[in-house]
């Protein structure tokens, strides 16, 4: 009898490293907080130990916490390419309620504590370790910095402008440097050992943060020196952005991914998410971007050879996770853009391709004139359009379940790339799974800030 024993990929290996470093990171932690003085407290507490230990724990994970959100919103390519930007963004957002949570309790648990022992009213006491502990003024403005920052993405995200929620969560790395004095005056860290492992995981974050978040892009863009080639009109509020440079064959991207340019002009210097709306063909970039309100408004006034930093490719919207021949495009809106990028490589095949594209108005058809081309050499590529108001010759309103069974009678068949705005997708996601889809043939990410 012969056993066989299949190697784990590459794949699974990243993933079980990535899971070993946070979860044995926190372990650590733990340790390492026992292994001072608390060990004895938790076994023997005394008045206010107990509740001074809880909070020492709560700072320590706390910190910890903000260093794991610094490499989520690292941009750090191995680790978007393994899960992708959504359940990042979602790990980022849960993680973001936890530290909300662990640094309140730090000081809360302390400051109960520390009155207890001192048999002291609770303000008094508080007022007492901001006047005479180290640093600790330090760690309260870190704490409100961060209560700031997690109101401004729970409570008001949806009424703040993409250019106050960047600058604002620019603020977390100024919330970790107030925090660093105050943490390595600690008693948990004062012992020799300690005290270095706080150094290395802290400056190591810090380090791979700058290397993939700064450095690399800087790095890319002094060899390749993009530029902005020509800007093109797509509609009335959406425009192209055709971008070129040096080695361009060099720069390699899938159809359906992503980049975080910056466009250094006056007012547009800062990052911005934006999906690759061509193939990759060695010549060239293209970005079509939509009005907003923000500073895509000022796309269209953007002067060729103006100078764009490249952070990319990333994502994992990409048609080579597709486990069946037959495709099905659903775009809404300005999400078409990565499905065109996934759709131009087939003008050249007969790949079999459904695209039902919504928009409110034929005027917001964005690459109508490229699609009919890329179906004339393509016929096994059907265009489906769909209309937010009634106009002849068009299909209207949502698309819905009815919609899906009857313009795409072989969905089933088919694997299927959802792009557009979060309510349009979360909406189609709940109608494909209701009448059986399997979610394991449903791909989408969401953009949204």
């Amino acid at each position: 009898m012969h056993l066989y024993f299949k190697l784990p990929s590459w794949r699974a290996i990243q993933k079980f490293l990535f899971y070993f470093l946070f979860f044995g990171n926190i372990a650590f932690i733990a340790y390492l907080w026992l292994s001072s003085s608390n060990y004895y407290i938790v076994q023997n507490p005394g008045y206010g130990d107990w509740e001074i230990a809880v909070g020492r724990l709560a700072g320590l994970l706390g910190e910890f916490f903000l260093l794991v959100e610094l490499v989520l919103i690292g941009r750090i390519r191995p680790l978007e390419h393994l899960y992708g930007f959504d359940r990042l963004n979602r790990f980022h957002r849960w993680i973001g309620y936890s530290i909300l949570s662990l640094l309140l309790a730090h000081p809360i648990f302390l400051t109960i504590g520390n009155a207890i022992s001192g048999q002291a009213g609770l303000i008094s006491t508080f007022i007492t370790l901001l006047a005479t502990r180290a640093n600790v003024i330090y760690a309260f403005a870190a704490v409100l910095i961060f209560i700031y920052i997690v109101f401004l993405t729970v409570v008001a995200r949806k009424r703040v402008r993409y250019e106050t929620w960047y600058f604002t969560h620019l603020l977390t790395y100024v919330a970790i440097g107030l925090a660093i004095p105050h943490q390595l005056g600690t008693a948990d860290l004062i012992d020799g050992f300690n005290l270095n492992y706080w150094y290395v995981l802290n400056f190591g974050v810090f380090a791979f943060v700058l290397l993939w978040r700064w450095l690399r892009p800087l790095a890319r863009f002094a060899y390749h020196r993009f530029t902005v080639a020509k800007v093109v009109p797509e509609s009335p509020d959406t425009t192209s952005i055709y971008i070129t440079g040096k080695h361009m064959s060099r720069f390699k991207f899938q159809s359906g991914q992503y980049a975080n340019i910056n466009i250094l002009a006056r007012g547009m210097w800062y990052t911005h998410p934006f999906s690759f709306s061509c193939e990759n063909n060695g010549q060239y970039v293209r970005f079509t971007i939509k009005n907003s309100g923000d500073y895509t408004s000022r796309i269209k006034d953007v002067k060729e050879g103006t100078h764009v930093i490249i952070d990319g490719p990333l994502g994992l919207f990409v048609e080579e996770r597709a486990q069946r021949e037959k495709l099905f495009f659903v775009a809404g809106g300005i999400g078409v853009t990565p499905l065109m990028s996934m759709l131009q490589p087939h003008a050249r095949d007969k790949k079999d391709i459904v695209l039902v594209y919504a928009v409110r108005t034929v005027n917001d058809l964005v690459f109508r004139s490229e699609i009919e081309a890329i179906q004339q050499l393509n016929p096994n590529i059907k265009v489906i359009y769909i209309l937010g108001t009634a106009q002849p010759g068009y299909e209207s309103g949502r698309f819905d379940k009815e919609k899906t069974v009857r313009l795409v009678p072989d969905f089933f068949d088919r694997e299927v790339f959802l792009c557009g705005p979060p309510p349009m997708m979360m909406a189609v996601v709940a109608n494909l799974k209701e009448i059986g889809f399997a979610e394991k043939y449903l791909h989408y990410e969401k953009f949204s800030f």
